[in-house]
This record gives C-alpha cells, sequence and structure tokens, in this order.
C-alpha cells in the first residue's frame, strides 16, 4: 500500500526530473564552473601560463588552442551542422533533440571561449582561398570575441529555456533547425575578415531568422515575416551596392583604414558610408527602418524574441561599428591628432547617427509607453535600447582620435542590452505560458503565483533602467559620459542631446514600474487564481541571467578592463585618453550616483502623472505613423511604377512575340505543306 501510494506521489509531480532536466543542470554547473574558470585566467597576472596553472594540462594542448588558427571555421561550421542533426533526431525523441540543442550550444560556447589565448595575443585570421573568386575571410580580433562569447552565453541559456516554452508551438524540428543556421550566420557575420564574407553571413542570418518570426504560420506570423524580410533584403541590397561602390574605387573589401582613400572620392564616400548605415542600420532597428521590429517580437515565439533581441539585432550596430572603427577611419600613423582633416567623412557620420540614435531613443521609449501588450513594449524598448547603441556608436565616429568612449560604451552596452533584454522576454514569456495573456492590464497580483519571475524580472528591470549595482548602470554611465564629451570636445548643440538622454532614462524607469506593477502587483485576477507557478529548467535559465546582470554590475571594471579597453587599443584611439580615461574608470562616483537618484525621482514622477492622466492610451494620429507616411507611399509608388512598366512594355513585348511565333509557325507549316 504504502509502494503504490509513492508510485501516485511521483506520477502527481508537476515536473519530475527527466532526462532532459538531468542533464541541463549538469551542462549549466559545468557552464558556470567554466566560466568561473575563464574569468580567473583573464584577470591581470595570470596571462601567459595562467591556463595551464588552471587546468592542469600539458603545454602541448596550450600550443594547440593558442595555434588552431582554422577554429573560427570550426565554430561556424558546428553550429551549421548541428541545425540538420537536431532536426533529425527530433523525429525520434524531443527530449533527446533538446538535450542535444543544449549540449551543442555549450560545446560552441566552450570553443568560442577557447580562442580567448590567440585573440588576446592579437588576432586570428584565416582565409578560405578562391571560394567565390574572392575567398572567404575570417579575422578574430578582441571586438569578435566580444560579440561571439556574447551571442554564446545567451544561446546557451535559450536553448535551455526552450525546452519548456516550445511545447505550446508547432514545428519544433524547423524551429531549431533554423535556430542553429542563425546562429552560424551571425558568428560568420562578427567574425568576418571583410565585407564579402560579413554579407554572406548576414544574408544567411536575415533569411534563416524570417524561419523564426514567422513560425507559427499565423496571419499575422506572416505579415510580421513579410515586412521583415522585405526589410532585410532591402537592407542586404543596399550592403551589396556599397560594397560594389567602395571595391571599385579602392580595390579592397577588407576592413582597413581607408579614409586616405576616400578623401579623394568626393560625394562618391558619402553614397558609400550611407548605403552601410541603411544597410546595417534596418537590422539594428534604428529609425526610421524600425517597423519591422515590433511586428515581430509578438507573434515570434518567446525564444526567438530573446535572440532576436538580445543579439540579432546588435549584428546590425556592429556592421555600422566595424565599418566607422575601420574603413571610414584613417591609420594611426597618417594622422597628428584628432582634429586632422582625414577624419572628415568620420566626423560628418558621426553627427548623423548620434541624432538618428537619439530620435531612435525618444520614439522607441514614448511608443513603449504607449502599448499594453507586453512583447510589443519590450519590442519598442529594444528600439529605445539600440538607440543609445547607434548614439556611442555616433560619438566615436564623430570625436574619432578621442572617441574610445563612445565606443566602449556602445560595445559595453551591447553585452548588458543582451542580458537583461533576454531576461525580460523569458520572464514575460512565462507569463504568457501560464496566463495566455500578454495585455498587462488584464493581469495583476501575479507575484504570489510566480514569485521567481516576478524576482527576476526586478533584476532585468534594474539593469535595463541603470540602477547602480547592476548590469545596466555601467554601461549607461559610459555612454553619458561619451555624450557629454560630445559637447565638450565638439559642438555645444550636443549639451541638448545628454538632457534628452537623461529623459529618455526616467521614461525607462517609468515603463518598467508600469510593467511590474500591472503584471505582477495588485489584485490577481480570479481566472488566474489557479494557474500553475514556474517551471524548473526555464527558472534556471533565467537564473543564469539574472546572476551574470549582478555580477557584471558589481564588478562592472572587469569586462572594461579586460575585453574593451584592449578592443579601443586595437584601433585608431589616442591611448593617453584611453589610460586617463577609461582604464580602472570609477563608476561608482557621486555625480553619477545622484544624477542615477534624479532619474529614478524624474521616472516615478512620469509614472504618477502618466496613471493619472490617461498618458499611457494616447491614440497618435495616423500622420506620425511612419508607415503610413513613409512606407506605404513607397509601396504604392514601386507597385504603380512596377504596373506601368509592365503595361506599357512587357505587354507589348508579349504581344510582338506573340506575332513574330505566329508568323515563324505558319511559315513552318507552309513549307511542310510545300516540300513536305
Amino acid at each position: 500500500m504504502k509502494a503504490t501510494g509513492m508510485a501516485k506521489k511521483l506520477r502527481g509531480l508537476k515536473h519530475p526530473l527527466d532526462y532532459f532536466s538531468i542533464n541541463c543542470i549538469l551542462i549549466f554547473f559545468i557552464s558556470i564552473i567554466f566560466i568561473f574558470g575563464f574569468v580567473v585566467f583573464t584577470l591581470p597576472g595570470l596571462e601567459g601560463n595562467g591556463l595551464q596553472k588552471l587546468v592542469k594540462v600539458g603545454p602541448e594542448f596550450i600550443d594547440f588552442i593558442t595555434n588552431f588558427k582554422e577554429l573560427p571555421l570550426l565554430v561556424v561550421l558546428f553550429s551549421l551542422i548541428s541545425g540538420p542533426i537536431e532536426a533529425t533526431l527530433g523525429k525520434r525523441s524531443e527530449t533527446l533533440r533538446d538535450s542535444t540543442v543544449v549540449d551543442n550550444t555549450f560545446i560552441s560556447l566552450i570553443m568560442t571561449l577557447a580562442m580567448y589565448p590567440q585573440v588576446a595575443q592579437g588576432k586570428i585570421e584565416y582565409t578560405i582561398k578562391g571560394l567565390f573568386g574572392y575567398g572567404l575571410h575570417f579575422h578574430v580580433d578582441m571586438l569578435s570575441f566580444i560579440m561571439a562569447a556574447t551571442a554564446g552565453i545567451l544561446w546557451f541559456l535559450v536553448s535551455i529555456y526552450a525546452h519548456d516554452y516550445m511545447p505550446i508551438e508547432q514545428h519544433r524540428n524547423r524551429f531549431y533547425l533554423w535556430m542553429s543556421i542563425t546562429y552560424g550566420g551571425i558568428l560568420g557575420t562578427v567574425m568576418a575578415g571583410d565585407l564579402l564574407t560579413m554579407f554572406l553571413f548576414f544574408e544567411l542570418m536575415t533569411f534563416s531568422s524570417y524561419m523564426l518570426v514567422a513560425h507559427n504560420q499565423s496571419k499575422e506570423s506572416i505579415l510580421a515575416g513579410d515586412s521583415y524580410i522585405y526589410m532585410g533584403v532591402v537592407g542586404g541590397l543596399c550592403i551589396l551596392l556599397g560594397m560594389i561602390l567602395l571595391i571599385t574605387q579602392t580595390n579592397t573589401l577588407h576592413f582597413v583604414p581607408l579614409a586616405a582613400a576616400l578623401k579623394e572620392l568626393g560625394g562618391m564616400k558619402y553614397l558609400i558610408t550611407g548605403l552601410f548605415v541603411f544597410g546595417f542600420g534596418i537590422k539594428a532597428g534604428m529609425l526610421p527602418l524600425h517597423i519591422w521590429l515590433p511586428k515581430a517580437h509578438p507573434v515570434a515565439p518567446t525564444p526567438a524574441s530573446a535572440l532576436l533581441s538580445g543579439i540579432l539585432i546588435k549584428v546590425g550596430a556592429y556592421g555600422i561599428l566595424r565599418v566607422a572603427t575601420s574603413i571610414l577611419v584613417p591609420s594611426i600613423d597618417e594622422i597628428i591628432g584628432y582634429k586632422d582633416p582625414l577624419w572628415e567623412v568620420s566626423q560628418k557620420l558621426g553627427v548623423l547617427i548620434i541624432w538618428l540614435g537619439i530620435i531612435t531613443m525618444v520614439v522607441g521609449v514614448f511608443m513603449a509607453l504607449q502599448q499594453s501588450n507586453m512583447k510589443k513594449m519590450l519590442a519598442y524598448h529594444s528600439i529605445s535600447q539600440m538607440g543609445y547603441i547607434i548614439m556611442g556608436i555616433g560619438v566615436a565616429a564623430y570625436l574619432g582620435y578621442k572617441g574610445a568612449m563612445g565606443f566602449s560604451g556602445s560595445i559595453y552596452h551591447i553585452i548588458n542590452h543582451a542580458l537583461f533584454k533576454a531576461l525580460l522576454f523569458m520572464a514575460v514569456g512565462l507569463v504568457y505560458l501560464r496566463t495566455h495573456e500578454l495585455d498587462m492590464y488584464k493581469l495583476g497580483g501575479l507575484w504570489r503565483k510566480m514569485p521567481f519571475t516576478a524576482f527576476v524580472t526586478i533584476i532585468a528591470a534594474l539593469g535595463i533602467t541603470g540602477m547602480p549595482g547592476f548590469n545596466g548602470f555601467a554601461s549607461k554611465s559610459i555612454l553619458h559620459h561619451a555624450i557629454i564629451e560630445a559637447y565638450e570636445y565638439g559642438h555645444p548643440s550636443f549639451r541638448y542631446a545628454e538632457m534628452i538622454f537623461t529623459v529618455v532614462s526616467a521614461g525607462t524607469v517609468c515603463s518598467f514600474i508600469k510593467l511590474f506593477s500591472y503584471v505582477f502587483l495588485g489584485k490577481c485576477p480570479e481566472k488566474y487564481e489557479k494557474i500553475d507557478g514556474e517551471k524548473g529548467m526555464m527558472d534556471m535559465a533565467m537564473a543564469g541571467l539574472a546572476m551574470l546582470i549582478i555580477a557584471v554590475g558589481q564588478a562592472p571594471n572587469y569586462i572594461l578592463n579586460q575585453f574593451i579597453i584592449p578592443a579601443a587599443r586595437s584601433l585608431t584611439y589616442d591611448p593617453a585618453f584611453i589610460d586617463k580615461y577609461l582604464v580602472d574608470m570609477n563608476f561608482f562616483n557621486s555625480k553619477d550616483l545622484t544624477g542615477m537618484i534624479w532619474v529614478y525621482l524624474l521616472g516615478i514622477a512620469i509614472f504618477i502623472l502618466g496613471k493619472k492622466y490617461h498618458l499611457f492610451h494616447l491614440h497618435l494620429p495616423t500622420w506620425m505613423s511612419f508607415e503610413n507616411v513613409l512606407y506605404r507611399p513607397i509601396y504604392r509608388g514601386v507597385l504603380a511604377t512596377a504596373n506601368t512598366i509592365t503595361e506599357r512594355y512587357e505587354v507589348g513585348i508579349i504581344k510582338s512575340d506573340v506575332v513574330i511565333y505566329t508568323l515563324i509557325l505558319t511559315s513552318t507549316l507552309l513549307l511542310l505543306i510545300r516540300f513536305g
């Protein structure tokens, strides 16, 4: 009887430990140990033989890893090959497939981190000669490594989360197939050594991620996917045209300083730079190229949303940053200072990018405040946060030789945004999984049912709003210093940009007070009183991101000193400026801490006023819609032009062809009758 009762209890457990759970717990704790060891190894004083001391292995293995130049190609191919294998396994067992996905992303992360010894010594260069007539070039420097490592960590944790979320979706084998291919495309893009290689992997990433956006094949998903792919194709064509113009004018597509060559091209240089900014800016969600993003997130599965917002849109920003810090700048031995004439293209581009970033920040946060759909709100916040990153890239380009602060802030915010935005999407996804509701105004009181989800949402919200002690504070502080430098070293009009920066930060605070209060506080609706709580593996994935948010926030100088500053030193930035303002930067100074107090007070005030005067339910006129004002007229114009061409020329040609074919056939028949 006791045995029977125990069996019933075991069958009644909501979340028993299965093979997937055991595998994930084991891999998760191994990853913590490995990352801790990696952090210790990369601390000052452990260079050289530090890795050997840590892992207690022979020098032959260290030499092999250090000199294995094919590692970037291996990392990319491993992800591309993993997708078909995982989809095939899924036909036999979904648990086996999901476990394999987690294991493969962990292996990929380890291989990515294994590139560090070579990157720390300089860079990794690897070329496949003759491919596409130009060759495929891989170049992994510290900037590439930062992006690849961030993608690897995020992909690993989202893979753990996806197992318990994806059963509500159909076609799961297809989802994991394209998820792996998208990962390979991202890794190839950030580790590309020239524009051709970057373009090929960028396009692979675009087309494969379309399958994630349109995954559930509903009408809304297909429309969102159409917007995404149309914009992606236009962006790709802009990049391709920019590449063609660049190689015809400079005879190279490599990421090398070309400011001296571009200086002689007149207006052509601005066309080339504009095409690259436009092409990569679409993927980055930069205004007015952002319209695909708020359509894609509400319909995409939550794991896809976490990846799209967490890392995929950053690849667009990375493209702008890579072009702005390599092709458009002079080499270090060509300049005499930050006022050198060779900085002209970079400075003019920087002014444009700064204001595009500021406008993106403002529109993104304003539209986020108007949303009731939680995923759509987070999508608009992704646009707003990308505005911070784009602004930092603009400052880096504008200040040129003294632009290291903008560069560092943008890279740091790419890392931080990947962590807290992925966690926010995961938390919202778990709320949706339990309630099947995305309208925050129809929820409430869920902290009692989902206390851990509420807890990690607070951590992510404190990260994105820039609370001291959490990761967002570090990157936002650097970006704030960068925009201040823009008006101190450059034009005084950027003083207004700095003021807008502060107001937008307060708007972000208001948004997440709104989200948390409507979803987790107040009275719980009666229909949600008996919902299930959290789920183990999803909690573990969210806990991993929460720990990283806190860890980065508590020790912000680690990432700055060990990764971002070495990346800045490899570019055309003033070493003395880096040593004075960035090395061992004091984040927790009284001025920055006091500034955040005012930001939070202003955010609270905006929330109180917005709630009292119903400012979160504004019905905007159609003339304020970018889609109605800009894109639909363009679409109608292109369609009308195409129809005119078809009617005027193509129909005439077809008619002419019919007449010609009729004459030929008639002549042939007459000849056959006469001589047959």
